[in-house]
Order: structure tokens, then sequence, then C-alpha cells
């Protein structure tokens, strides 16, 4: 199985604690490809193309809403403490800190296509969106109308597509997730005694997430045993405190590379031990590995790039 942890994310209402679980995935092997790009007219929106034969994600989450279709084969995920088989067609509905891990469902492999919408892109459009971030019912969905909006959107962010012809889609996208697919977000049922407690570890987590913290550090900040603070840590975040540790230095990691940072100065900057360790674990995390991601920031013009392992 796996250790969940607690996350704790922004939503239109405030924060919300969310539930995760981590486990080794298979390496990438030669037939599985990525790319990762972000189209010059769509500011604070990334987009994933992945088709991997053996590859498995590690359990993850996201920061921000992920959204996208399954576009060949058939999947399989981890999410909401059940695994899913998903097929050709099936719509990706991910809230920030929702934790999931894609692998294949069959020997044939699969593919999908992500957009990640950044909290930049609902600000910009607070007339369409209101006062936050929207949050989804069900992470995956059978809905054919918009798994064909996604589609038609995300071939056109591969080509460089007029603004107003790429919002036409994303107003047809967002009108689907609106009728069939949006809710309020729930007010989390945590002991709000131990949930304040855990709140406290992850935001020490967050402020000194380069330095080696210690779980007995840890249990004196939560006022709570070892054993206690692991458990109740892992049933409310849905992974364990290192493993959630792990996941906040990728998400530092992926902020300095997008600045400009060498890898080497990035592995050592967000607290990995050498930069190995940082590749293995930011490999595990994204799909992709440093390399890979670090030329998507190196131009500021449009481009689209293949990416291989």
């Amino acid at each position: 199985m796996g250790a969940l942890k607690r996350i704790r994310v922004s939503t239109s209402s405030g924060a919300q604690d969310v539930l995760v679980r981590s486990r080794e995935p298979r390496p990438l092997g030669s037939g599985d490809r990525a790319r990762i790009w972000r189209h010059p007219e769509l500011e604070n929106v990334e987009v994933l193309q992945g088709s991997y034969g053996n590859y498995e994600f590690a359990q993850h989450f996201h920061t921000v809403p992920a959204i996208g279709v399954v576009d060949r084969g058939t999947m399989s995920s981890y999410c909401q403490s059940a695994t899913h088989i998903l097929p050709t067609g099936t719509v990706l509905l991910l809230n920030p800190g929702e934790v999931h891990a894609p692998k294949p469902a069959t020997e044939n492999g699969w593919g999908f296509r992500m957009i990640y919408l950044e909290n930049g892109f609902f600000q910009s459009r607070r007339e369409d969106f209101g006062s936050g971030v929207p949050r989804f019912v069900k992470p995956f969905v059978q809905d054919d109308a918009l798994a064909a909006s996604l589609l038609r959107l995300h071939r056109k962010l591969e080509k460089d597509a007029d603004t107003l012809n790429i919002e036409d889609d994303l107003a047809d996208v967002f009108t689907h997730l609106g009728e069939r697919h949006v809710c309020e977000p729930r007010n989390d049922s945590t002991t709000r005694d131990e949930r304040g407690k855990i709140i406290r570890v992850k935001d020490y987590l967050h402020g000194y997430y380069r330095k080696n913290i210690s779980v007995e550090e840890l249990a004196e900040i939560a006022q709570l045993s070892r054993f206690h603070l692991m458990r109740t840590f892992r049933r409310d975040v849905g992974l364990s405190p290192h493993a959630y540790l792990t996941q906040l230095r990728v998400e530092a990691a992926k902020k300095l590379l997008s600045e400009g940072a060498s890898i080497v100065d990035v592995a050592s900057d967000t607290g990995f031990t050498d930069q190995s360790h940082f590749t293995r674990h930011f490999k595990r995390i994204t799909g992709v590995t440093p390399g890979q991601y670090l030329p998507l920031w190196r131009s500021n013009r449009y481009r689209a790039q293949g990416l291989t392992d």
C-alpha cells in the first residue's frame, strides 16, 4: 500500500485539508514519452501530454486544479482510497491536494493530456469564476462532450493558435464543468484539536523544507508522540511527513528551475542530499526529469518540446 498524508490547499472559501499516499513507481522506459509546455497567449497554465507503456507515477498531488482526459489505452489510478480503471475518454478533474497515482491498467499502455490551472488563471478571470477556485465533485467522470472539448482545447495549445480561438474553447470547457461537475467545498470533519496540530506541523514543513527535519522535531511541534503524529498525519494528509516534505521540495525546485537556477544549485537549495537524489524524486512526482523540465523556461517564445527519457 503506502503512507497516507494530509495537505492544506487553498479553495474559494479558504484553506482545506486533503489526503494522499506514496509509493515507489516503475522507472520511465524507452517507450515512455512526455512533453510539457506553455502557450504564450495563455498565462498561468501548464500543459502536459504523456504516453506511457509501463510507467507508474508515485502517489502525489498538485497544488492547483488539474483537468485532462485519457486519450489512449486504459489508465489505472489510485485516488480517494480506491483504485479506479479509466478507459479512453475518461475526464480527470483533480482538485488541489487530490492524491492520485496513474499507471497502466493493461499491457498496451496508456496516454493522457493534462492542463494545470494556476491561481493567477482564476484571479485574472474573476468575472467568470467569482471569488476563488472552483472545486470538482468527482476526480474521474464519463462525459463525452466535456472530453471532446478538452481534447480540442489541448490540441490547439500544441499549435500557435490565437487567443480568441483558445478562449472560445476555454469557455466551452468551463461551461460543461459548471453545469455538471463543480460544487461548493465542504468543511473537513477531522477532529478540530488534532487538525490544528497537524496544521502546525505542515506550516513548519513549509517554512523549513530546506533543512534536515527529524520526526522528533515534528512531534515536539505537534505535542504528540511520534507514533500518534505519524498516524494522524497520514490519516489527515494522505502522505507521511517525509513524503509531504519531498513534495514541498519538488514544488520549490520547479519554481527555482523556472527562474533559471541550475539543477545542481536547485538540488542543494531545496534540501536534497545530491543531484541524483533530487532527480529521482523530481521524476517520481512530475513524470519528467529536471533536465526535461528546465528547457520549458529557457526561452520566452512558445515551444512545445518533445521529451523522452
